[in-house]
């Protein structure tokens, strides 16, 4: 980190938000977070802020995802509350910088020329910061790819976005903080050297962290399983629903079958074949041909449904009246004149009426309803 140089709440905030992200959705870019955290000991403390501060972060927002991840976070919740204090007062000192803002360049021109001279004395000092630098630069570079996988994740922004609210209340209760910031500020550089213990102690929370992220995607491939097996069921559902429902129109069918062949032994009809089914635009589902006592040869056509209601017994009527339909059941051999019969389980009240109108004939399981007229 160059000298003096001084990270904004905003920008702090961005790099937390980018960085769950990171951490959340791409394994090698967690691993490039963690180099990117480990192997140098001389790191000012205001990046080991910035950096807890991620962590607390990326806990808080574990938390709301999941209520299974309690336990796991729970790891995080020591280191959370040892730097909570420092984190927030800081936070609180920069949004109150404006008004500061001469005693704050002051003391931080004062701590930046302090670095300079460490770092002009210490000179492998000064060579590990570079290399922390430049692990940073290509960090924001890292960062600046998150600006799509953010854009793509709306509702956890949504979620953050409430969590930055509650810290913003926490900070606004907490304004007497504030003059400790002084002396903070002045702690800084002895608070340099014992990066390396913070540095440690912060490693063990992000490997803690990679472990909760584990066992949250072996969750997520145990509930995709249990998904894919419960479609593989619904599967299977469907296809028996599906056998039972062709099953039922058969034994429908079987029912008319039987009611008519009753129907036509009581009045002297004569059946001159046995009752088949026909594909014409869909299925006739009983055609067979008679001979009536007046020596008339008609044939006898019914349309079998569960349910039989104004609606069926229209649609009926259309395919029954369409020229088109006639010339393929002339084709099929079967000549007029017809005697159209439907035949229902449940008859509706309102098809009687409608049937007679129409010289269509209306079966039951009982028997006849309605009597049939000759169609020419």
């Amino acid at each position: 980190m160059q000298a003096g140089r001084v990270l904004t709440i905003s920008q702090g905030e961005a790099m937390v938000e980018e960085l769950l992200r990171l951490v959340e959705e791409r394994a090698e870019w967690r691993l490039r977070f963690r180099r990117a955290l480990l192997g140098e000991v001389a790191v000012s403390f205001q990046e080991v802020l910035e950096t807890l501060q991620q962590v607390a972060r990326m806990q808080q927002q574990g938390e709301e995802r999941t209520s299974r991840l309690e336990a796991a976070l729970s790891v995080l919740a020591e280191a959370q509350q040892r730097t909570a204090e420092a984190v927030l007062a800081l936070a609180e000192a920069q949004r109150r910088s404006e008004e500061r803002t001469s005693r704050m360049e002051a003391a931080i021109a004062e701590l930046a020329e302090a670095q300079r001279r460490t770092e002009e004395r210490v000179e492998a000092l000064a060579e590990a910061q570079r290399h922390i630098e430049e692990r940073l630069a290509r960090l924001e570079a890292t960062v600046q790819e998150l600006v799509e996988v953010q854009r793509r994740h709306e509702e956890r922004l949504a979620r953050l976005e409430a969590t930055v609210q509650e810290l913003v209340e926490v900070q606004r209760r907490h304004e007497e903080r504030l003059a400790r910031l002084e002396a903070i500020v002045e702690a800084l550089v002895e608070a340099q050297r014992r990066t390396e213990e913070r540095l440690t102690r912060l490693e063990d929370a992000v490997q803690e962290l990679v472990k909760v992220v584990q066992k949250h995607e072996e969750r997520l491939e145990t509930i995709e399983q249990i998904l894919a097996k419960a479609l593989i069921r619904m599967d299977r559902l469907e296809s028996q629903v599906g056998q039972l429902a062709n099953r039922l129109g058969l034994d429908l069918e079987v029912d008319a079958e039987e009611v008519l062949r009753s129907l036509l032994e009581d009045r002297g009809i004569r059946m001159l074949q046995e009752p088949f089914a026909l594909e014409v635009d869909g299925e006739m589902d009983v055609v067979v041909p008679v001979e009536l006592p007046t020596g008339e040869r008609p044939w006898i056509i019914v349309e079998v449904k569960g349910r039989l209601r104004r609606k069926e017994l229209g649609e009926f009527l259309q395919r029954l009246q369409r020229p088109s339909i006639q010339e393929e059941l002339q084709r099929a051999g079967v000549q007029k004149p017809y005697l159209p019969y439907a035949f229902g389980l449940r008859v509706y009240a309102d098809v009687d009426r409608m049937a007679e109108e129409a010289g269509v004939g209306v079966l039951s399981f009982r028997g006849e309803r309605v009597a049939p007229r000759l169609w020419e």
